[in-house]
């Protein structure tokens, strides 16, 4: 498929019929008078029509856009530029032209090559195109507010050499540089009191769980240590009992549950009021949970197509698992339909394997304490996000459903 669909100006066949009705009235004068002279307008005259019609044929037809899939990923606030890169294979330059193109107000580029348009922006940029070769235009934006933005109705127009009328190209495509803008992150107190010690796979320092399968050496045998913990083939190297150490193992893993959605009195369920700052509040618990080496899983209650129906990320740590985090939250969109918080609920109790600690963000409905309650006969610490106090804090919910 070409990339370009590629319109004459609205006037072109009107200066065709002048430049016709110019070659006869010129020609019949010379020819009726027989004055030679005379023909040599009519000659200049067909030959820019000549040269007009090869250039309406062929201007701007190797002209090709630059289409690379990439992805910029920002923060609220943050800058960087934005490149557009066309290449003209042709032999005729392309002079003041220009690209206009349309981006959602996630982000906003200068004020100076910009208009407001429904819901978003539109941006004009002047872009001269030289033969045989490539040039590029570059404009500044700044991320404004969380999600994700592509930019679309991008359009090439540039003046015909001959009958300096505009040439319009509306690209055909769909451009694949996608601007991602993280939500800004809003930090959570209490933190340092999530802690649920339990079996898993993360190695520790100090833990009462040790993995069996993996010793790491020997130490000197005490009264305290069982029988069979003793490492024989050590003991008769060394003349003296020896004790069998191992890895000591810990799961500091945590599930951030996310409530996105509110209730009325009348008890409709409708979009939250604080979407934006329970996304950030989350963004901000991934990150310490990054930097503090835990492993996470994260559940939104919105609905999306996917073998799970709800926003989910699978349990992991590490840079990679908190991009994929964050680009998670970013992609969220406030138009898709909500999953009752007790649906979510269930979906993960079914689905729960191990302890873990849970951090709640959003409002709990009633008909959510009685998971809460099953979570907690299990030895699983509850802890919800109190908005309430000075500064966002982690509380734990005790065994009543109030805090601990």
């Amino acid at each position: 498929m070409k990339q370009w669909n590629r319109k004459l100006g609205d006037d072109s066949h009107r200066y065709y019929d002048i430049i016709i009705a110019m070659v006869l009235l010129t020609g019949l004068t010379g020819f009726i008078v027989n004055e030679f002279l005379l023909l040599i307008p009519t000659g200049l005259l067909v030959a820019v029509a000549i040269m007009s019609k090869l250039y309406d044929r062929y201007g701007g037809t190797k002209l090709s856009l630059m289409n690379p899939k990439q992805s910029i990923r920002l923060f609220p606030g943050d800058e960087t530029n934005l490149t557009f890169r066309m290449r003209n294979d042709s032999k005729a330059p392309i002079l003041n032209g220009q690209l206009s193109f349309y981006s959602e107000p996630i982000v906003k580029g200068r004020e100076a090559f910009s208009r407001q348009a429904q819901k978003g922006f539109i941006y004009q940029l002047p872009l001269s195109v030289v033969h045989k070769g490539e040039t590029g235009v570059t404009m500044p934006i700044t991320a404004q507010y969380r999600g994700v933005t592509r930019f679309s109705r991008l359009q090439y127009k540039f003046p015909h050499l001959i009958k300096f009328q505009p040439i319009i190209m509306d690209y055909q495509h769909k451009y694949h540089t996608e601007v991602i803008v993280y939500p800004t992150q809003k930090p959570v107190y209490g933190i340092d009191e999530v802690f649920h010690l339990s079996i898993g796979d993360q190695t520790a320092s100090i833990s009462p769980y040790e993995d069996l399968l993996t010793p790491i050496g020997t130490r000197d045998y005490v009264t305290s240590d069982p029988f069979h913990r003793i490492h024989w083939k050590a003991s008769a190297k060394t003349q003296q009992l020896q004790t069998k150490v191992y890895e000591r193992q810990v799961d500091m893993s945590w599930t951030i549950l996310v409530n996105l959605s509110e209730h009325t009195r009348l008890g409709n369920q409708h979009i939250s009021n604080h979407l934006e700052d329970l996304l950030s509040y989350a963004s901000y618990l991934c990150q310490e949970a990054t930097k503090r080496s835990f492993s996470y899983e994260m559940s939104l209650n919105m609905r999306r197509p996917h073998d799970r129906p709800y926003y989910y990320q699978p349990e992991g740590q590490g840079p990679q698992h908190l991009k994929e985090s964050l680009e998670l939250l970013a992609r969220l969109n406030k138009d898709h339909l909500l999953m009752p918080m007790e649906e979510l609920m269930y979906r993960i109790h079914q689905q729960m394997y191990k302890k873990k600690t849970i951090l709640l963000l959003g409002e709990i409905p009633e008909s959510c304490y009685r998971f809460i309650r099953k979570w907690q006969n299990q030895g699983v610490r509850v802890f919800v996000l109190d908005v309430q106090q000075e500064n966002p804090v982690l509380v734990r919910i005790g065994q009543g459903g109030g805090a601990a």
